[in-house]
Formats: C-alpha cells, structure tokens, sequence
C-alpha cells in the first residue's frame, strides 16, 4: 500500500512523500425532513441523485450548512458504495484540514466565510467526480472517498481540482483569499469494508503531520529571534 502526506502553508512548496466545514449557507431547497420543515441547501439534492442507486438519503446523514454528508452519513454512503466493489479493489480516500477557515471568518466576517466555504465544497465536489463521496468531518475537515481509485491516482484527481500545491483561491474585492489544506491520502482493500479505521488512522497522521510542522515553525521564529538581537557592546 501507497500512501502520501503533504502539509503545505503560505509561500512554502508542498512536500509529498510516500508513507503516506465551516459554515455555508447555501439558496434552500425544501427537501424531505424527518424533523421539522427546515430547508437543507440546494446542494443537497445533488448528493441525493448521486446516491439515488444507494436507497433514500436520511436527512440525519447530512450536513446542512453545506449540503455534504455529516461524518456518519459518509461513512454509511462510503460503506454501500465499497461493498458494490469485490475484495482487491482499491479505495482511495482523501481528509484535508482547512484550518485557515476561522481565521477568515474572523478577519472577513461570516457572508465571505459562507462563500469561501461554498468554494471550498464546490473543489471537493470537481475533485471527488461523479462517483466520489464527499463529506464534512470536522469543523474544518473534509473527506472525499474515491472507491475504484488507487492513492496515486486520488492524489492526482485532487491537483486536477486544487491545483498543484493544492489551494482554494477566492477573489474578496480588495484582496484575495487563498486557502491552502494540509493533506493526507491513502487506500485501503474493498475488502475491508468499512472505512472507519482507515480515516481514524488517517485523522491521527495529519494531526501528527501537523503538530510537527507547528514545532517546526515555532524552532524556526525562535531562531531568527535569537540571530536578530542586537550584539552586547562590552566597555
């Protein structure tokens, strides 16, 4: 098995090597509730066609500030769509963090947050295709399963779809936002079945891809502080 890893971050190439939502609001669309009569995104009715094959898609599985699945509704989809696979069939899946989209809810205020995000969903879409799954799986993670793919070529769909460092770019009027996900990629055997451990194991590597370059950020500020102070100017 194949797997890769990258963690990106402002003027910084990616460094892939082998081992391997926010909020969005988007124009309602009534759409059968279990609870109430609130109105999931528009978005949602392209996830409900895709998975018509797959039975009724349970408003529960959804996310409905996006229109994507919630993390228990990807897994069940992600599941009845592994299993239309025999044993030996790759299944690639993607999880990116987002980590910047706070901060540009903070800085830009929730109308531009909304509509970063609705960016965001409409990349992963591109890059998870007409098969793919796509689902939210934190407050600013995202995972895409590609069940028939391989790591490789999960990765290169995703550069296809976010360009190469993958980044999602949004023109703000006065400047321009761009946003750059840390990553992970792997694959696992249709045969296995549920794709649960895999993103747990996944989860944790990006965690830990990201705690290490936090560190090293942090040795490298404190570095150039140590080098800029001024020398001591002895009598």
């Amino acid at each position: 098995m194949v797997s890769y890893a990258c963690t990106m971050h402002r003027n910084q190439e990616p460094r892939v090597t082998p081992a391997f939502e926010a909020t969005a609001t988007f124009a309602p669309l009534m759409f059968p509730q279990a609870k109430g009569n609130r109105p999931l995104p528009r978005a949602a009715l392209w996830v409900h066609r895709l998975l018509r094959p797959l039975g009724r898609v349970s408003p529960e599985a959804m996310d409905a500030s996006t229109g994507l699945f919630n993390r228990a509704g990807l897994f069940a989809a992600a599941r009845q769509e592994v299993g239309r696979h025999a044993a030996g069939a790759p299944v690639a899946a993607i999880v990116l963090e987002f980590s910047d989209l706070a901060e540009v809810r903070e800085i830009y205020g929730a109308p531009v947050a909304r509509k970063v995000v609705k960016e965001v969903v409409r990349r992963l879409r591109a890059a998870a295709g007409r098969r793919g799954l796509v689902g939210r799986t934190g407050a600013g993670q995202f995972t895409v399963i590609l069940a028939g793919l391989e790591a490789h070529d999960a990765l290169g769909q995703l550069h296809r779809a976010l360009g190469k460092p993958a980044r999602v770019e949004f023109d703000a009027g006065d400047s321009e936002i761009v946003l750059v996900p840390d990553f992970v990629v792997d694959e696992m055997d249709a045969g296995a079945g549920a794709v649960q451990p895999l993103y747990r194991s996944m989860a944790r590597e990006l965690e830990r891809n990201r705690k290490d370059e936090r560190r090293r950020l942090h040795y490298l500020a404190s570095e150039r502080e140590r080098h800029s102070r001024p020398m001591l100017i002895r009598d």
